[in-house]
């Protein structure tokens, strides 16, 4: 049987006047009882139960209500819904990896003519003239003399100008070198930038250096330089050796960088290798003061 709404409610009705619902007390018309008195018994143990102790919350060692903590955590809720909301609002997104590339900066116009881009140069320190050249110990032109005891002496040709890098040797009879960069004046020699380097030292050569230069292929001429002999050498001779004042023999292994004008003036040797010539070495060596 289907009943809609009204007769539903009408046989609800007519079934609570059937229920025989407990009395406080049932009794007879007599007064007997003729059943417990539930009604009674329930009221007694309610009545008899403890309250519950309330739950005190604590904060900073202070007691709060229940009733703020709850509020609390609602705006809690509350802030996670709005920032759940604001992360799916149109224009914000949060993408993890790499950023799309309508949000990278726009890159600077730095291709090649080739369309390609090439590589950032690293910074770099600019050469020191003859510092491959294993010289001794880079000074400053004014600490030659105070280091040496030897009078700095070099060529007043206008066109060379005062040397780019100064280097000494004491175990070497005290040599000093003079390096200059190579530019119109000084064309380039055999190392890259070098392009004249001038070698003072105390010392005599030996005649068996050039005897043994010649049978080397070299080209070995004899020369005079300001009235002093001298002897112009082109080719690689790969050795250069001489005597000490103190009588101990001093070996330069090092490679040349060109052709060499050597010559004594009387109170020390002077060796010049550069690119010029025979005729233009000459007469720079011959400007030396």
């Amino acid at each position: 049987m289907t009943l809609d709404d009204a007769g539903l409610e009408a046989a609800l009705r007519s079934l609570a006047a059937e229920i025989d619902w407990p009395a406080a007390m049932p009794m007879t018309a007599d007064g007997t009882t003729t059943a417990p008195d539930i009604a009674t018994r329930v009221r007694a143990r309610l009545a008899s139960r403890r309250p519950r102790p309330r739950r005190t919350w604590m904060f900073g060692g202070r007691p709060i209500r229940r009733g703020l903590v709850f509020a609390l955590l609602a705006l809690l809720g509350l802030a996670i819904v709005a920032g759940a909301v604001g992360l799916g609002l149109p224009g914000l997104r949060i993408t993890l990896g790499e950023p799309p590339a309508s949000v990278l900066p726009a890159p600077t116009n730095t291709a090649s003519p080739t369309g390609t881009r090439g590589p950032t140069p690293s910074p770099t320190l600019p050469p020191i003239a003859g510092m491959r050249l294993a010289l001794g110990r880079q000074v400053a032109l004014g600490e030659v003399r105070p280091a040496t005891g030897i009078a700095v002496r070099l060529p007043t040709d206008e066109r060379v100008g005062p040397p780019d890098s100064v280097w000494i040797d004491p175990a070497k009879g005290d040599q000093v070198a003079y390096v200059w960069k190579s530019s119109t004046a000084l064309p380039e020699t055999l190392e890259p930038g070098v392009g004249l380097v001038l070698m003072r030292f105390d010392g005599a050569n030996e005649d068996e250096f050039y005897d043994k230069a010649i049978h080397t292929g070299t080209t070995l001429e004899r020369v005079k330089v300001d009235g002093h002999d001298g002897y112009w050498i082109s080719g690689d001779p790969h050795f250069f050796f001489y005597t000490a004042p103190d009588g101990h023999f001093v070996e330069d292994s090092r490679r040349w960088v060109g052709d060499a004008l050597i010559w004594n003036d009387g109170t020390a040797t002077y060796r010049i290798e550069s690119s010029l010539g025979r005729d233009a070495t000459i007469a720079l060596a011959e400007s030396i003061q």
